[in-house]
């Protein structure tokens, strides 16, 4: 059993039997539609990590979640306005891999609505995901808090298969 958690805080890159399809460290754009659920930083451990819910997903037909780890991290910085409603999916309308200073990655994320994140490494791994236990379809926010979905989304918790995966370290 693997746990979302458990590739974040994992310190080696954990290969997949294939090929990511489309790998957002390297092609722009191929987040769209994907949808930030949750970050978390890990100043102790020089990482940080973005789940994202990927039944919405344009690019990736198999998978439900995915994973992006960035080790070594340099930055890690949120710019977003209050939203009105309790719950809110926060859609990917572009995703920015570059190369940095000494080889390292920058990924610029921009949401729907008013959203960004910008994250930067000396290495990044990403992790398509199955998460067990979880409906076919995304939740529906309007009128529900967070704890009337989270069953319904892929959470840190999630036991998971880990599908395709790709890197920018040696893997």
């Amino acid at each position: 059993m693997t746990l979302v958690e458990d590739l974040f805080t994992s310190q080696h890159y954990r290969r997949a039997a294939e090929p990511i399809n489309w790998d957002p460290l390297k092609e722009q754009d191929a987040l769209d539609d994907a949808q930030l659920l949750d970050c978390r930083v890990c100043p102790t451990a020089n990482r940080a990590a973005l789940l994202f819910e990927m039944r919405s997903a344009l690019f990736y037909p198999m998978g439900n979640s995915a994973l992006l780890v960035v080790r070594g991290l340099r930055s890690f910085q949120w710019d977003g306005v209050p939203q009105q409603q309790k719950l809110m999916a926060f859609s990917v309308v572009s995703s920015r891999p570059s190369r940095i200073t000494d080889g390292g990655l920058r990924l610029e994320l921009e949401f729907f609505p008013d959203g960004k994140v910008s994250v930067s490494g000396d290495r990044a791994d990403f992790y398509l995901l199955e998460a067990h236990g979880i409906p076919e379809g995304p939740p529906g926010y309007p009128g529900r808090n967070l704890d009337q979905v989270r069953h319904e989304l892929p959470s840190w918790n999630s036991d998971c298969t880990v599908l395709q995966s790709a890197t920018t370290g040696a893997g």
